[in-house]
């Protein structure tokens, strides 16, 4: 029996799965490769009844190697293929089945196998079978609509309201995000201001509703000084600090208490996780009710504790939420993964939508960032939930101002030729900033990972709630929270200027004191980020790149005043304002979310949408161009693609090119390390055993161990599935047989796999390249693929092979997130491999090595060699033509 070690592993279950901090890791340092041989019955616990007489394999399925599986039918007994079948329906597995071997393979093609087992958390779905699936249901109800097979008007109203179950769960959608974000906004903004007084008026009144009939000073709001009546100055000031920091820490510690304790999956933004789930990936939890509920309330306790977060992007978590408990309220829409991912591409736009009072942009949202594939049909799903989302949310008009979000503005100046070199500034500033923030965020992630910060994450929150209060109390740039930061950066100079923007004696040092309060947020945010609290990074990173638009477009403005006769403002009118400095915060603001997101359209149209001025859409199409180009000369991923590798989800972006060098037959699982099952010698206690010993996701099936000629492949869940049902009836015993693929059946109480058993698995030449195994796991969206030669089964390749030759090649080429590579991704390719962090970098570093690639070459030779033997052992026992040729 051969034994592996080191990184020599089998396609098993956690090919498919991943632990949150240890996905890909072989912790395994030993484990069996070969299929048990010779397995002894009473070794085997069952629940079978063992006064039941059942027959041996031997008389059970021929063993004839000389017929093909693909061949005649025999004309004997026939084996009943396993159903939904109770207790009392016992009687039911005694009918015979005349369906042949052809009939059995056609309807796994059209149809699919009777019942598929449900997918397991943290496997991938089948992408194929599931799309299928789909298409047979709707070509069912086209059917059933057009008045086919005798329909009656009934039938046709029960299609329409089938029909319409998908539309109703975007409407609800749409109106719950309505909701939410209305309830969300208001509870937050009351929070953030109850740190520093509360209305007389009304307790429950936020500042700007208990101010807003005041023209300059508001009466009804005090301070907890004046609450208080404290008479001096200093002691006021120490009281309100006191109550900021208080406040700040409590909130926080609310939250995280609340995330820690009752659903770990509502930390964070959650855009990263949704890609992977796109992508076919199995969170079950992670879009829960219970998520729901507690992301709900723990954002509003983040975003008011005053740490460096937002509330917009978790609005896209909350919303792929609702549309998941929606969905299990209808069978037709629960029972099928790849209508889900439809719906949640069109949740994720209501998100978007509600976020920014711009469904257009929700739409360009989920096609350019979260879905994997879209779709015509999803588009217009996309578009309808947004609009849903958007006029529930016009409806319930949470600011009174008629506003979707409060820093919507309304610019009625043009701008000239010479500001757009001031733009493209911008856009580099932000484009540089942008990527420090995320690469710095990133590295903040993995010490925690790897450091006891890992196992104590309430008290981290704590601490950060209490360094960044106490910091940003002392900076009214700070202080203040993003959204009324941002609405004063993005608006005019008015009568109204709740953060001192628009004094002309101090707009130079205002300026300054801009440019270093956005370094400072850009550390505060990617401290943030990693936290056990639910909230995002959106909003932050636009305040930070609107801070310093504003400070350049002060500067300028300056510069103006005081030299309007400089040949650089010749196009300057006289007494006309010139320099708008809020536009410049607002390009600032697109630049500094593109650097961070690498997401370029959907920016330029939020900014849009956000202003209605279309004559601005240039100069910020220009900033955001500049920006991700900036970005990506920095650093080629974007914060949640930073996110999907640091946790190393299976995921392979639709967007990116992969170029991986080798064959097929390098990187896969050879057929004699594989457990593989053969179709016609299995017995149910074989079988159990086998699902005992190995926890394998799946198991390719050959017609006997010695041939190994491909006939199929069959999952664990489903094995599971049939033997659990087989073990619930009477008639089996442990040593009944069990058919994968023949169907010349001597004796009628045999278990039949075959309807659950993929007999058209996708095959490839075991020389394929590399990068074509890659595009066919990227756009088929297929879990595995088999290596044959001339039916021969040669070796596996799972997703999980890909997603590590590729990740393994990226970070040869850009490095790994350390502190050498914070500014630059290719300083740390020139550095000693000693600086990096974790033994895997290590190992990727040292692979650049002459002496390692010289081991390369060699295994890759033995390897080629061990094939060549293989092939020449099958030909010889007769599978293979004497003239094929050998590779």
């Amino acid at each position: 029996m051969r034994k592996h070690k080191g990184r020599r592993w089998m396609p098993s279950m956690e090919d498919d799965t991943f632990q949150l901090n240890h996905i890909w890791s072989d912790s395994q340092s030993e484990s069996t490769t070969t299929r048990p041989e010779n397995v002894s019955s009473a070794a085997v616990p069952t629940s079978i009844n063992p006064d039941t007489n059942g027959a041996t394999p031997e008389s059970a399925c021929s063993n004839d190697e000389d017929v093909s599986y693909m061949g005649s039918h025999d004309q004997g007994e026939s084996v009943v293929p396993l159903r939904r079948i109770h207790s009392s329906q016992e009687a039911l597995i005694n009918r015979r089945d005349d369906r042949t071997d052809m009939d059995v393979i056609t309807g796994w093609l059209y149809n699919g196998p009777l019942q598929r087992a449900k997918y397991e958390d943290f496997s991938t779905i089948d992408w194929i079978y599931d799309s299928n699936k789909l298409r047979h249901s709707a070509s069912e109800l086209r059917a059933r609509r057009s008045g086919g097979n005798g329909a009656s008007r009934t039938d046709r109203l029960k299609v329409l309201l089938d029909e319409s179950k998908p539309w109703i769960v975007l409407i609800a959608v749409g109106f719950t995000m309505g909701l939410l974000a209305t309830c969300i906004s208001v509870t937050s903004q009351w929070l953030i201001d109850i740190k520093n007084g509360h209305c007389r008026t009304g307790f429950y009144l936020n500042r700007r509703f208990c101010c807003w009939n005041a023209d300059s000073i508001c009466m009804d709001w005090v301070t907890w000084g004046e609450h208080m009546r404290v008479r001096w100055a200093w002691i006021d000031w120490l009281l309100q600090y006191f109550v900021f920091i208080f406040d700040a820490v409590l909130f926080a510690g609310a939250s995280t208490y609340l995330v820690t304790e009752y659903a770990p999956y509502a930390a964070g933004q959650g855009i990263a996780e949704i890609k992977t789930i796109m992508s076919g990936f199995m969170m079950r939890k992670f879009l829960g009710a219970r998520t729901l509920c507690i992301k709900c309330v723990g954002v509003v306790l983040s975003v008011a504790s005053g740490l460096s977060l937002g509330k917009e992007g978790t609005m896209v978590h909350i919303a792929c939420c609702c549309c998941n408990v929606y969905t299990r309220l209808f069978g037709r829409l629960r029972g099928n993964e790849v209508r889900r991912r439809e719906l949640l591409s069109a949740a994720s736009a209501a998100g978007i939508s509600v976020a920014f009072g711009s469904p257009i942009a929700g739409v360009l949202f989920s096609l350019e960032q979260v879905s994997y594939y879209f779709t015509t049909k999803t588009m217009w799903r996309s578009l309808f939930c947004a609009a849903s989302a958007a006029v529930t949310l016009k409806f319930f008009n949470p600011f009174r101002n008629g506003k979707l979000v409060p820093f919507q503005v309304t610019y009625d100046r043009t701008w000239d030729l010479f500001e757009l070199w001031f733009f493209l500034l911008i856009g580099t500033i932000s484009g540089v900033a942008g990527t420090v923030q995320n690469r710095l965020a990133l590295f903040l992630m993995e010490y925690r990972q790897r450091s006891v910060l890992k196992t104590f994450a309430r008290g981290e929150v704590v601490v950060v709630a209490l360094v960044t209060a106490a910091i940003s109390y002392l900076s009214v740039y700070l202080r203040a929270d993003t959204v009324t930061l941002v609405s004063n950066l993005f608006t005019e100079c008015t009568v109204q200027d709740d953060v001192g923007l628009c004094n002309s004696d101090d707009r130079v040092a205002n300026a300054l004191s801009l440019l270093v309060t956005s370094g400072i947020r850009v550390v505060l945010t990617a401290v943030a980020c990693g936290l056990a609290v639910p909230a995002g990074m959106f909003l932050p990173s636009m305040a930070t790149g609107a801070s310093i638009g504003r400070a350049i477009g002060m500067i300028i403005q300056t510069l103006y005043e005081r030299h309007p006769t400089w040949r650089l403002f010749g196009a300057c009118k006289p007494d006309v304002p010139c320099i708008t400095p809020g536009v410049y915060a607002l390009v600032g603001a697109a630049s500094m979310l593109s650097s961070t997101t690498r997401m370029t359209v959907t920016v330029v149209v939020i900014m849009f949408e956000l202003t209605d001025a279309l004559i601005y859409v240039l100069p910020i199409m220009l900033a955001v161009t500049v920006s991700k180009a900036v970005a990506d000369a920095i650093s080629k991923d974007g914060y949640f693609e930073s996110i999907i590798h640091l946790n190393s989800y299976p995921f392979l972006a639709m967007d990116q090119e992969y170029v991986l060098r080798g064959t097929s037959d390098e990187l896969m699982i050879r057929a004699s390390e594989m457990a593989v099952i053969s179709a016609a010698d299995e017995t149910l206690d074989t079988v159990v055993a086998l699902l005992q010993r190995y926890s394998y996701s799946g198991f390719p099936i050959v017609r006997s161990a010695s041939t190994m000629a491909l006939v199929g492949y069959i999952s664990r869940a489903d094995v599971q599935m049939v033997v659990k049902r087989a073990q619930e009836l009477s008639m089996y015993t442990g040593q009944s047989p069990c058919c994968f693929g023949r169907n010349n059946i001597r004796q009628e109480q045999a278990v039949d796999f075959r309807p659950w058993v993929d007999f058209t698995p996708i095959t490839i030449y075991h020389s394929t390249d590399l990068n074509l195994v890659a595009e066919m796991f990227r756009q088929l969206g297929v879990r595995y693929v088999l290596t044959t030669h001339q039916g021969v089964l040669l070796g596996i390749i799972t997703k999980k092979d890909i997603v590590r030759t590729v990740r393994m090649q990226s970070r040869n080429n850009f490095g790994k997130p350390t502190l050498s590579g914070l500014f630059s991704g290719c300083v740390s390719r020139y550095l000693p491999a000693s600086l990096a962090s974790g033994d895997e970098y290590y190992l990727a570093r040292r692979e650049l090595s002459g002496s390692h690639q010289q081991r390369r070459q060699q295994q890759q030779q033995q390897q080629q060699q061990q094939t060549r033997l293989h092939l020449q052992q099958i030909r010889g026992l007769g599978i293979l033509s004497p003239d094929s040729q050998t590779p």
